[in-house]
Order: C-alpha cells, then sequence, then structure tokens
C-alpha cells in the first residue's frame, strides 16, 4: 500500500513539472519577414531598452504581420533583441495596436520603453522580455516572433 502511494506522489509530482507553461494569444499567425540593419536604417534599435515600431513595408518583400511589428532591444547583455506584433490580443483587430510607454522625454532621439499599452482596453505588456507577458488588464500574450542573425544585420520571422 505505501508502494502504491509513494509511486502515485512520484507519478503527480513528474507530471505536474513536466509541462511547459504555454503562451496564448488571439493573434492569427500571418507571415512575418523582415530585415533589420543597425548599421544604417535602423541605428536606434543598438540601445538597451530602444524600440521601433513598423507598420508598412519598407521592402517589396517584408511582412508585417497582423497589425505591425514592434522591435525592442531588451536590456539583457550583450544584445538581444525581441520583436512582437503590435496587435493587442485582447482587441484583436488590425487597426488596434499597443503603442509603448515611451520613458524619455519626447525630444529624445532614441526612445526606450519597457511596457506598451493598448489605448483602448488598457491592457500592460510587458515587452523587454521574450514571452511578451500581460502585466495586466489582459490574460492573453503578445504575439512574438523570432529574431536571427548577429552584428548589424537581423531578420524577423515566424
Amino acid at each position: 500500500m505505501l508502494t502504491k502511494r509513494i509511486l502515485f506522489f512520484l507519478f503527480f509530482i513528474c507530471f505536474a513539472f513536466s509541462c511547459e507553461k504555454e503562451y496564448y494569444t488571439t493573434i492569427p499567425n500571418y507571415d512575418v519577414r523582415l530585415e533589420l540593419n543597425l548599421a544604417t536604417l535602423d541605428f536606434e534599435l543598438k540601445t538597451h531598452l530602444a524600440y521601433k515600431t513598423i507598420t508598412e513595408q519598407r521592402a517589396a518583400l517584408d511582412r508585417l504581420g497582423f497589425g505591425g511589428i514592434l522591435i525592442i532591444n531588451s536590456n539583457v547583455s550583450p544584445f538581444t533583441l525581441y520583436a512582437f506584433d503590435l496587435a493587442c490580443p485582447v482587441e484583436a483587430k488590425r487597426d488596434i495596436l499597443i503603442i509603448p510607454d515611451n520613458m524619455n522625454s519626447p525630444t529624445s532621439a532614441v526612445k526606450t520603453a519597457i511596457t506598451a499599452t493598448c489605448p483602448k482596453c488598457g491592457a500592460v505588456y510587458n515587452i523587454i522580455s521574450e514571452s511578451g507577458r500581460p502585466q495586466s488588464g489582459s490574460k492573453y500574450f503578445l504575439r512574438a516572433y523570432r529574431v536571427s542573425g548577429n552584428g548589424t544585420n537581423f531578420t524577423i520571422h515566424n
């Protein structure tokens, strides 16, 4: 009898810790492909916590997801870029986009942020972690995209 209890307890512990957290978003999976060049066009992203939003194609092959792309240089050293869809997952509409909460003065050349907020529902998201987790007002995560590359050339894709 004690053996069965121990086996049940071990099974329960293994099951409980074997599951990864699933990041859920309501934003549909649209094609994403965007080339970044930090030496020229996207130089401001070299600064930690700097962000950039892109809502219009810059080249013929660009694909910008559902609502556009938010790119941020996290505070992880040496250098880590994260990318998210700009559409708010609570609203799930192409025209309701999150807005990074700019930490700089309006005259600053480089805009920095650690959170982004939906202007309609007020949901706040952490944008300096790769998950785009909600901080308040939502149970949904931002749709995250992969960023690959190094040095000055990067590609955002899904």
